[in-house]
């Protein structure tokens, strides 16, 4: 507001009062001031100074229909005088009367047209009603009023970067420098103007913007802030970091600052550091919907699924139509297994948002688990329909193609899904550090087998070793350390309705609902531990002839590895009797061929297994590309690199997945 007019007082005591009311004023002594202005007031009611101040007390305590009142009676007693119309003005504009603002500063410039506050704030008007084209007319007229006027520079680039004329908007900031001395405040729009543009090195030219504000003003936070948030989109997060905790140090009280910082340590996977961040930031910012859905995504990736469930109920709690946060929700409660809670969830997203195209696949998955398949396509497919390039739908459409068994749709699929993949490393190849899925904890693993070992021994349901759990306590006396399941074997005369209902009566493990159906687990079917999350895979072997047949069941064939025929035999492990193919180096040596002692990490009985029959490559071959989907969305490089030099093994291969090699060796160290 405008208070720098020179004073006409009737008398030396008036002239003595609106003084001591001035400097009252300008210390933020409202009250008191405004006391004093009145007393001039009662003694001279055509006190146009007394009631210009009283009005700018009144503007600034928040009163704008009294301070309206009081510019209007102060332009009837002295209406030449243009401060008065930019006050009345301003208190228009907080009464949302943009009109009538414009025209009262177009009456200031008529009475003084080197007024250049009158053009700017015009201009301003100008802007949020917007008529783009007159504001920035009026921004020139005050730059050329008074070339060294800051907010005129900084709200024309503003309108231009609004408008997308970002080039046109960092001319005007540097034709600013020479006339401002390289401001702080222009630096800072500098970058802002360039972080918006964000064509190739505009973000390295932000960051510079931003080093330079800072150095031009003592603890910048606005600059370091910003810096920060490049530094991030640019994935370098430990310098994000140590800006938003110079911010903080700053500013304990800045909230957006600590949310942040969550988000780069969630970059970084520093789950615990995010975690306390963006608790951090609830404590400034209590009902933030946001901070509470970021914290839901740090916390279900730490499978902490139920605290994660409540940090997204907050999060809705305080913003209801936050389609995010509940297509997330239903993340969580599809790992609880909670699918119908979860279909719920799914479908108020879609409800506020009909084309969020990743709820429609997530929705889709957890139809797929329901074994509901022609839903779950339909979902996939509608995603497809909003987003063609959206490599998840292909990857999941391809799963439920292969469980149909239209398994030349479903390489389609999945290859189309890695192709889009692979297009989108070439330009980002890092979007964040991604920890892969755990392997099982193996003392937990144990654990479980173990009391697996006294469950079945109690029903007389004998079983034995098999796959990668055979080959690491065969070989190094102890379950495999990266392995993601273990393996039992079975004789294929097993009850598999007597062993799901042990299984079921105990309450121990939960079935996968694909299972209910005989068919589908003929050759297996797989169980996970409730209490530990250890996954255990039941196979059932089939004899054929001189040989024994196991895999799992798949339309339009199963896929299946063919081994010599075994008698059992035991082995001692934890204490316990365990049986174990007769000759256990004749199993690995089917499956895993004459090297089965060295460790290969790249490794994958079901893509390279040395016996696996000749109908079951084609299924093999989809299962080889979901994996390395899988590992590029993880960006668990050195599995992706594996499955690629695997993959090179089939005539149906990609051509790109030599590029993908030539893109993925340098991330392998």
């Amino acid at each position: 507001m405008e208070n720098n007019i020179p004073t006409q007082p009737d008398s030396e005591l008036e002239s003595k009062m609106i003084d001591e009311a001035l400097i009252l004023h300008q210390m933020g002594e409202f009250e008191k001031a405004g006391e004093i202005y009145r007393q001039v007031i009662i003694s001279n009611p055509n006190s146009f100074d007394a009631l210009n101040f009283l009005g700018l007390v009144k503007y600034e305590s928040g009163h704008f229909s009294e301070s309206l009142e009081l510019f209007k009676q102060a332009i009837g007693i002295y209406p030449a005088n243009p401060v008065f119309y930019v006050n009345l003005g301003r208190s228009l504009e907080k009464l949302e009367r943009y009109r009538d603002a414009l025209s009262v500063y177009q009456e200031a410039i008529k009475l003084d047209s080197e007024y250049f506050d009158a053009y700017l704030y015009a201009g301003l008007i100008c802007k949020r009603i917007q008529d783009f084209n007159l504001a920035i007319n009026y921004f020139d007229l005050a730059i050329q009023k008074n070339p060294s006027l800051p907010g005129a520079y900084l709200a024309k680039s503003e309108l231009l970067g609004e408008i997308l004329q970002y080039d046109k908007a960092i001319c005007v900031l540097e034709a600013a420098q020479p006339y401002l001395n390289n401001a702080a405040e222009i630096q800072l729009s500098l970058g802002l103007i360039y972080e918006q543009r964000n064509g190739p090195g505009d973000l390295d030219s932000a960051i510079k913007a931003y080093t330079k504000a800072a150095s031009l003003r003592d603890q910048y936070e606005s600059a370091i802030f910003n810096r920060a948030n490049v530094y991030q989109k640019l994935s370098h997060w430990d310098q994000a970091i140590l800006d938003y905790q110079k911010v903080i140090d700053w500013n304990p009280n800045f909230e957006v600052a600590y949310s942040n910082l969550g988000l780069a340590f969630y970059n970084q996977s520093s789950y615990d550091k995010a975690i306390l961040s963006f608790e951090n930031a609830i404590k400034l910012a209590p009902t933030h919907a946001q901070t509470y859905s970021n914290l839901g995504v740090v916390l279900y990736e730490l499978m902490r699924y139920v605290e994660a469930l409540a940090a997204y109920d907050k999060a809705i709690e305080y913003k209801s139509d936050y389609f995010e946060a509940l297509s997330n929700r239903g993340n969580v409660l599809k790992e609880l297994r909670l699918y119908e809670l979860a279909l719920q969830s799914y479908d108020q997203a879609l409800s506020i948002k009909g084309d969020y195209f990743e709820a429609y696949v997530n929705r889709g998955v957890v139809l797929f688990e329901m074994n509901r398949l022609e839903e779950a396509l339909a979902d996939f497919d509608k995603a497809l329909s909003i987003n063609p390039d959206y490599s998840l739908a292909y990857s999941n459409r391809c799963n439920v193609l292969k469980e149909r068994g239209i398994l030349d749709q479903a390489l389609d699929a999945i290859q189309k899904a890695v192709d889009l993949k692979f297009q989108n490393l070439k330009t980002s190849p890092l979007q964040r550090l991604v920890l892969s899925q755990k392997a099982m904890v193996v003392e937990e693993a144990s654990t479980v087998l173990l009391e697996l070992h006294t469950l079945l021994e109690k029903h007389g349901i004998p079983f034995f070793l098999a796959y990668g759990t055979l080959l690491g306590i065969y070989r190094d006396a102890e379950l495999l350390p990266h392995d993601k399941d273990l393996d039992v074997g079975l004789d294929w005369s097993c009850s598999r309705d007597k062993l799901i209902d042990v299984l079921i009566q105990s309450g121990s493990y939960w079935i996968d609902p694909k299972s209910s159906d005989p068919k589908n687990y003929e050759f297996n079917f797989g169980v996970i531990e409730k209490r530990r999350g250890i996954s255990i895979d039941f196979f059932f072997f089939k004899p054929e002839d001189s040989y024994l047949l196991s895999g799992f069941h798949h339309l339009p064939d199963p896929l299946l590895w063919k081994f010599r025929k075994f008698d059992l035999d035991n082995i001692v492990y934890k204490g316990r009797i365990f049986q174990i193919p007769a000759n256990p180096e004749n199993f690995l040596v089917d499956i895993y061929g004459k090297n089965w002692r060295i460790p290969d990490p790249y490794f994958d009985s079901l893509v390279s297994g040395y016996n696996l029959t000749d109908h079951s490559r084609p299924l093999s071959l989809i299962y080889a590309y979901s994996r390395l989907f899988d590992n590029l969305i993880e960006q668990n490089w050195k599995k992706a690199f594996g499955y690629c030099l695997q993959i090179k093994s089939f005539p149906q291969t990609q051509s790109n997945v030599n590029e993908l090699i030539r893109l993925l060796q340098p991330l392998i160290g």
